[in-house]
């Protein structure tokens, strides 16, 4: 099966709001005001019911909503944790698509919010339960390098590098581990994937991306804790 066949995830990764359809931002902003200020009939009724059809935003998308150009990077999950929201919102969220282990521009995961806060009861249900055991120091290790790539192809691609980088924790909740980045301007995608995340000694990221206005853009990337290299080039 080809990535084109498989189930991917997006990762809005645009922090300039001029860069985004009004609407479309403004069912972003709508989805961040409510969670922020703990309104949470408004926030579960922005999310797209199972089998809607023609929604304009995919509810793992809108789950996952930080308002865009906000320097905190909090999530709706981040905004729940530190107001102590109901469990029943945390769960339809986390049913939606929210990633537990997104974390904030402090660093901060919704169960460490909800930890330091004395929210408790709420530790469980925030809990991350990755279903790809991957080890955190590999994570760590790859996640700089995944970065120092993608600034370099979307400068190369777009010509800029104003992004909201992606995290690679998020890729271990996934069932399909595969996320796709838009970066607007450069008219395609990256397509991350994690690779042989049973096997601590060759888990790898495999980073492919290239523009469609730019004959053999193509690249792809190999990252690994220990470097990332260049496995194929001139595709596309």
């Amino acid at each position: 099966m080809t990535k084109t066949e498989r189930t991917y995830t997006r990762w809005l990764g645009s922090t300039r709001r001029d860069e985004y359809r009004p609407d479309y931002l403004a069912t972003l902003d709508q989805a961040a005001d409510a969670a922020q200020h703990g309104d949470w009939p408004t926030l579960l009724g922005l999310l797209p019911q199972p089998g809607q059809a023609g929604a304009q935003i995919s509810a793992t998308t809108l789950a996952n909503t930080r308002r865009v150009g906000d320097p905190s990077d909090s999530a709706l999950l981040h905004h729940a944790a530190r107001l102590a929201g109901p469990p029943a919102v945390i769960d339809q969220l986390i049913a939606a698509g929210a990633w537990r282990t997104l974390r904030d521009a402090h660093g901060e995961r919704p169960v460490d919010i909800a930890s330091r806060l004395g929210h408790h009861h709420l530790v469980p249900l925030l809990q991350p339960a990755p279903k790809h055991l991957v080890p955190d120091e590999v994570l760590q290790a790859m996640e700089p390098q995944l970065h120092v790539l993608l600034r370099a192809r979307a400068q190369e691609l777009a010509g800029h590098q104003d992004l909201l980088m992606p995290q690679v924790g998020v890729l271990t909740e996934l069932p399909d581990p595969l996320l796709a980045v838009t970066v607007p301007g450069m008219y395609g995608n990256f397509i991350i994937e994690l690779e042989h995340a049973d096997d601590p000694d060759t888990v790898r990221l495999e980073v492919s991306g290239s523009s469609r206005v730019a004959g053999g853009s193509g690249q792809t990337h190999h990252i690994t804790a220990a470097g990332c290299t260049l496995v194929e080039d001139g595709w596309g």
